[in-house]
């Protein structure tokens, strides 16, 4: 019968996970199993009638016979995962983690320990590893904390900075205000005064240019041009201080007169002459040549003048820039550019006074025009809008009502 055969249950006593070793209450090994010996490191049958000290680091044999004698006066079970841990001897003379747990056996009125050992080092090596992991982890949250609370002070300090800020923006609040209307008032001021010598440095080019014409002189002729163009450049940066000044301080008054739109955008354009770059070009797409508009023309020009001269100057040479006009119930003017665009973050902006986006700031320029442009289409009962994108292009549109009334 199976149950007779010893060699099933010696097959059964081997194919354990854990190790077994039973002793004497001497010490002596009289029964192990092969996993014991695999833990170890010992040949089969090695450690029988051996000594279980061989199995202890020598400086825990001591200790380990004081305990051994102990279990056997007052023997009980002690299972596995209760803290029964302890150092093994191996063969090779590594010490190795162990795990243990210890009954009693009685056999023709003969007492023996059994002992279940299982090496555990794999997860000793994980302990290490996660102990490391918490030891890392506890430093980067102790890092990290005081990061935070550095930053909590830097934002209570900014707060408190703010507040303070606020406060005085408050009481510079209205010195601001009488501090911009100087200001404007100065670039008046300043303007007229540059008006009159311009008017007359325009008007000696003039001379220059025409005396020139009997000599032919190349030099003169690009140095005229050159000049001629800056002094239009200055007028047109001057005009929009005096209308600025005029805006803030609500002196404008518009002037209703009937003008034929068509010679009205043509004599826009060929006033771009002097401030075209090289090998530019303005492609219109005009209305009807026979209709009429009632609206203030000197500020129609101003609004189109400061559209297209704003897409000469950001768009480079040898480029076109296309100008359609439309009239149904509104005047509509669209003005498209391939110039530097604006970029996506700046186009919110794009209106407010004295504002530039910041890939057009090395350009010439004051940042009022196209707030004066607003300013004045919105007056006019009308609106602006526009699309852009950076390095592509953009496109204004302008639509007024066909005959403004006040």
């Amino acid at each position: 019968m199976l149950i007779d055969d010893k060699k099933f249950y010696k097959t059964c006593f081997d194919s354990l996970l854990e190790g077994i070793c039973i002793t004497d209450n001497k010490g002596k090994i009289v029964l192990n199993n092969s996993p014991l010996e695999e833990i170890f490191g010992y040949v089969k049958g090695e450690l029988l009638h051996q000594n279980i000290n061989v199995l202890i680091p020598p400086k825990f044999r001591k200790q380990h016979q004081n305990h051994f004698k102990t279990y056997f006066k007052t023997p009980k079970k002690q299972k596995k995962g209760l803290g029964r841990e302890f150092l093994g001897l191996h063969k090779n003379g590594n010490i190795i983690p162990l795990e243990i747990s210890l009954n009693t056996i009685e056999f023709n009125e003969n007492v023996y320990a059994k002992a279940l050992i299982s090496d555990i080092s794999w997860r000793k090596k994980d302990e290490l590893k996660i102990k490391n992991e918490n030891i890392t982890l506890e430093k980067e949250v102790e890092k990290q904390t005081k990061e935070l609370n550095q930053v909590i002070t830097k934002l209570k300090n900014e707060i408190q900075e703010k507040i303070l800020a606020k406060n005085k923006a408050k009481i510079a609040f209205q010195k601001e205000k009488e501090l911009n209307l100087l200001q404007t008032k100065f670039l008046s001021l300043v303007s007229h005064e540059f008006k009159t010598p311009l008017g007359g440095i325009l008007t000696s080019i003039s001379l220059i240019e025409k005396y020139n014409e009997s000599i032919i002189n190349g030099n003169i002729q690009n140095h005229a041009y050159k000049i001629k163009k800056l002094v239009f450049q200055l007028n047109s940066v001057l005009d929009d201080f005096l209308i600025l000044e005029k805006t803030e301080t609500k002196e404008i008054k518009y002037k209703l007169i009937k003008f034929n739109l068509s010679k009205f955008i043509n004599e826009v354009i060929e006033n771009t002459s002097s401030v075209l770059k090289k090998g530019q070009l303005i492609k219109l797409t005009p209305c009807d040549s026979d209709v009429d508009v009632i609206q203030d023309k000197k500020i129609v020009d101003i609004i189109i003048r400061n559209i297209l001269y704003n897409s000469i100057k950001y768009s480079p040479e040898n480029s076109i820039i296309k100008i359609s006009v439309t009239n149904n119930s509104y005047l509509k003017i669209m003005v498209q550019d391939n110039g530097i665009g604006i970029p996506e973050k700046d186009q919110k902006h794009i209106f407010e006074r004295f504002f530039r986006a910041k890939n057009a700031l090395h350009y010439q320029g004051t940042g009022i025009g196209l707030n004066i442009v607003k300013h004045h289409v919105e007056e006019l009962k009308g609106f602006i809008t526009f699309n852009s994108k950076e390095k592509i292009g953009s496109t204004f549109t302008i639509k007024l009502p066909l005959k403004m009334k006040l």
